[in-house]
């Protein structure tokens, strides 16, 4: 058995990754929070709206809707962690109005329509 009695060059002590996962409270807490906004929302605008109140925002990510965190963009959950299908939400609401954003499939959900400023 060798034991390493000099630390010195050893190099820095590794830590964990912090999980970026929720607890199961928090994603409780969550889900009953987010998803009467869902479930009672008259508009991909007014859910928008909303969400944004509550400090979160419509994106899709890598191909699908998912709610991220206004301040800094990360990805909260998608809509099958609150138990919401697209195709569902779409045959509600409507189609909603995205704007791409890179090459990764991604892009945001916008409240409303944008103008063209004609000059």
């Amino acid at each position: 058995m060798y034991i390493q009695t000099n630390t010195e060059g050893s190099g820095p002590i590794l830590t964990r990754k912090v999980s970026t996962d929720l607890d199961c409270e928090t994603a409780a807490l969550l889900r009953a929070a987010i998803r009467p906004v869902f479930a009672s929302a008259a508009s991909w605008g007014n859910l928008s709206d909303i969400l944004k109140d509550k400090g979160y925002h419509l994106a899709f990510r890598q191909g699908r809707l998912c709610i991220t965190d206004v301040a800094t963009g990360a990805r909260v959950c998608g809509l099958r962690f609150l138990g919401f299908e697209l195709k569902d939400l779409i045959s509600r609401l409507g189609r909603p109005i995205v704007v791409a954003r890179g090459n990764q499939a991604d892009g945001d959900v916008l409240a409303v329509r944008p103008t063209s400023a004609q000059t």
